[in-house]
Order: C-alpha cells, then sequence, then structure tokens
C-alpha cells in the first residue's frame, strides 16, 4: 500500500533503532503539512466537545481520575472523516512495514486524539504491563506547532530495568513520532502549561 503522507525511507531508519534500542524518534516520517491539518482537526473537535474525558484501569473497572491522567481522547474511526481515514491508512502502511521489519505478526492498529488542557498530565504508566494485553508496538505522533521548552507536556521515558531511571526526555513538537515496545517502557507525561495534542496509539497482534 503507497501513502504519500509517509517518508518510508525516514520510517525504516526509525525501525532499526527500534531494533536496537526498543525505542526510536524520527521528526522526518510524516508530512508536517499533513501534521498540521490534524492538529486542527484535533483541535476542532475538542472545541465541539468531541473528545472526552480519559479513562484509567482495565476495561472492566474504568475510572476518571484528573490527578493521574488529565488528557481529553477522541477513537479514530474509519467513518468520522477523510483526514482520520487517511491517517488511519498511514497506520496500515507502517504496520505492513513493521511486520516485513519484525515478523511481528501484527494485525491491527488502534488510535485515538489527544488534548492535553493546561496543568493536565499523565503519571508514570506501563501501557502493557508483564505483557498482559495485545498491545505491541506504542506509537505517539505529536501536532504542536511553535511549541516552546517552558511550555512543558514532555515525555518522559524511563530504563525498564531501572523505572527511577530517565532515559530520554521528548519534547512535543509538531511531526515529531516515538515508537516504543509497549510491555517495557515506564512513561509519563509532564504538566503541560499550553493545550498539548497528539495522536497516541497501538500495532496490536490480536484480530478483532
Amino acid at each position: 500500500m503507497e501513502q504519500k503522507q509517509i517518508n518510508l525511507s525516514a520510517l525504516r531508519q526509525s525501525f532499526e533503532k527500534l531494533a536496537e534500542n526498543n525505542w526510536a524518534l524520527s521528526a522526518e516520517v510524516f508530512a508536517p503539512d499533513f501534521c498540521a491539518k490534524l492538529a486542527q482537526e484535533c483541535q476542532k473537535l475538542y472545541s465541539e466537545g468531541e473528545l472526552k474525558k480519559a479513562s484509567i484501569g482495565s476495561s472492566g473497572n474504568k475510572l476518571t481520575a484528573a490527578e493521574i491522567r488529565g488528557d481529553f481522547t477522541l477513537w479514530l474511526d474509519e467513518g468520522n472523516s477523510p483526514l482520520q481515514q487517511e491517517f488511519l491508512q498511514c497506520l496500515e502502511v507502517i504496520r505492513e512495514e513493521l511486520n516485513q521489519f519484525f515478523f511481528m505478526g501484527l494485525k491491527r492498529v488502534e488510535s485515538h486524539f489527544a488534548f492535553y488542557p493546561p496543568e493536565a498530565g499523565y503519571d508514570k504508566h506501563i501501557d502493557n504491563p508483564r505483557g498482559a494485553s495485545h498491545r505491541k508496538i506504542t506509537f505517539v505522533l505529536y501536532l504542536n506547532e511553535s511549541w516552546q521548552k517552558d511550555h512543558g507536556g514532555e515525555l518522559s521515558l524511563y530504563n525498564p530495568e531501572n523505572p527511577d531511571e530517565l532515559l530520554a526526555t521528548v519534547q512535543p513538537h509538531l511531526g515529531q513520532l516515538i515508537f516504543f515496545r509497549s510491555d517495557l517502557f515506564p512513561h509519563q507525561v509532564e504538566k503541560s502549561f499550553n493545550p498539548r495534542l497528539s495522536l497516541t496509539g497501538w500495532f496490536r497482534d490480536d484480530a478483532l
């Protein structure tokens, strides 16, 4: 599947880093104008009340706790808008590339917009603790134009073998894309002092 919004060379270079370190960061995978359109859509949907307060916990025991997780989310769906459909097609290209590169047997991908209002963050957590779910690779695509360091909102990535050791800090600039193993890395969204937008999701090895 061809996709004009993706730089396949940059994507494959990020996979080499992912293979080496179990995480990778690139600002070259998605076209900047495409990221800007996604940012506009996220902002518009939030202003219209389409994004809902995110919850924590398992599917049978979900709750909202702003002091732990302060974002608002909207799951992407093929029927939501042409732009979301195009992004989901991009994710399918990435899923196929992941399978070719790593022989992972990934069967699907899920993704949502995430909007953090000022003063919001997300405490340290692991997306797939102890490999208990089918989430295998986490991705985050940041959608923040003109982001400044004093805006906060960094992604803090911690050492799986020593969860108190900070490995990397990622500024959420427009077009920055991070991949990491869902079962390994404790990570935290630091408190934002400006609205912070992203697309977050998981490549999974189970079918619907």
